[in-house]
């Protein structure tokens, strides 16, 4: 009857070193991966070797590597585990990778603007803006006078600025000409016409310091 023999939880291995070849036991920590080398001199040292370790402080059994255990893993405190989360059946975990699979596509239209119509003027009002216009907008150049505009009629008259400016492209045309460069140029009109007015006054001081 043939006896089957455990393998053993350690490596036999022979090393070169000065003084001539050695034979040693090596047996590896199961959590850290640490060794512990083991001089043999006997056959028979399957015994030998766990005594040897368990008296330099491992956990040793010379058939299960899972139990040895360095001293340093022994005093270290066990780690945490966490829980483990709850593993949904399989045909559960099919449906939900086939829901990943499928694009999400949103077939809401996209949002625009809408701007509120605006409401027709009354008859008061039409004459009310009518009225204003015709002290502010010259319509011969297209342009709004002593730096009007849609937006301060409307606010003079507490009117929308749309109404305003539909009453006056239907009655007076549309702007023509920007009431920004129409202010520069009588700007630059009534500096020019100061500046020769400057230019008279110092002629005639010159000529009071000029001789007789």
């Amino acid at each position: 009857m043939t006896t089957q023999h455990r393998p053993l939880s350690y490596e036999i291995l022979q090393i070169r070193e000065t003084g001539g070849p050695r034979t040693i036991a090596r047996i590896w920590c199961a959590a850290c991966g640490d060794t512990l080398d083991l001089t043999l001199t006997a056959n028979r040292h399957a015994d030998n070797v766990e005594r040897r370790a368990k008296a330099k402080g491992w956990d040793c059994d010379k058939n299960r590597a899972s139990r040895t255990i360095c001293p340093d893993c022994k005093a270290a405190p066990p780690a945490r585990i966490k829980p483990a989360m709850p593993v949904a059946p399989k045909a559960c975990r099919s449906a939900t990778a086939a829901k990943s699979a499928v694009p999400i596509i949103n077939m809401e239209p996209p949002m625009t603007a809408i701007t509120p119509a605006v409401r027709p003027a009354t008859p008061d009002e039409r004459m009310r803006i009518r009225h204003k216009l015709d002290g502010v907008f010259d319509d011969a150049k297209g342009m709004y006078l002593d730096g009007y505009s849609d937006q301060r009629v409307a606010e003079e008259l507490k009117l929308p600025r749309k109404m305003i400016e539909q009453i006056r492209e239907a009655a007076y045309g549309p702007i023509r000409t920007d009431p920004e460069i129409e202010q520069l140029r009588t700007d630059i009109t009534s500096l020019v016409s100061q500046a020769s007015a400057l230019a008279n006054r110092l002629a005639e001081v010159e000529k009071r310091f000029q001789p007789r």
